[in-house]
């Protein structure tokens, strides 16, 4: 296949949704010329699927209005958006790192050691829920501690962590599919 056909599989498997085969063939246009802008776009597009579904989607639709458009720098536009999100992310995200640490807080990785000392989740989690908060700076460390305050009967404490990290994250489809069982 050449780089055309790849893109344009890419693009038509992108807009299905197909975000694996999308991603393949951006790589794929990126092996035969790793300069790209288009498919370097694709592969950042693909990036931040993992994190921003609805975001990335948004994106690669604006990124063909502006190619049907003859916007010659449309790829550029879409990769300082990406990069501009990004960088808001992580701004974002360090704020509210900067504030937790200012509480009183055990990190996540801290309260999974206490746990095994305890030998059990509930009585680890009883000996500090009025006093100190689980401080979690890793998205997968959030679901983890949700899955496992919800295993435990902790619904109402799932929901304070749900609200705060519905600001960090608010179109998180995780996040939300979990709010959504937990609402009566």
């Amino acid at each position: 296949m050449d780089r055309d056909e790849l893109l344009r599989e890419a693009a038509d498997a992108f807009m299905k949704r197909d975000f694996q085969r999308a991603l393949d063939n951006y790589l794929a246009v990126l092996r035969i010329d790793p300069e790209d802008r288009e498919a370097q776009m694709g592969v950042m597009l693909c990036d931040l699927l993992g994190d921003n579904e609805q975001e990335a989607l948004a994106l690669f639709d604006y990124y063909q209005v502006l190619k049907e458009e003859g916007e010659g720098e449309a790829e550029k536009i879409i990769m300082e958006m990406i990069r501009d999100f990004d960088e808001l992310e992580s701004e974002i995200l360090q704020m509210v790192l900067s504030h937790e640490r200012s509480l009183d807080g055990i990190s996540y990785e801290d309260f999974k050691s206490f746990v095994k000392e305890r030998g059990d989740f509930k009585k680890a989690y009883e000996d500090i829920m009025f006093s100190t908060k689980v401080i979690i700076t890793e998205k997968e460390d959030l679901f983890d501690f949700i899955n496992t305050l919800m295993r435990h009967g902790y619904s109402d404490h799932v929901l304070r962590y749900l609200e705060d990290a519905s600001k960090l994250y608010p179109t998180d489809r995780r996040l939300q599919e979990i709010s959504k069982k937990l609402k009566p």
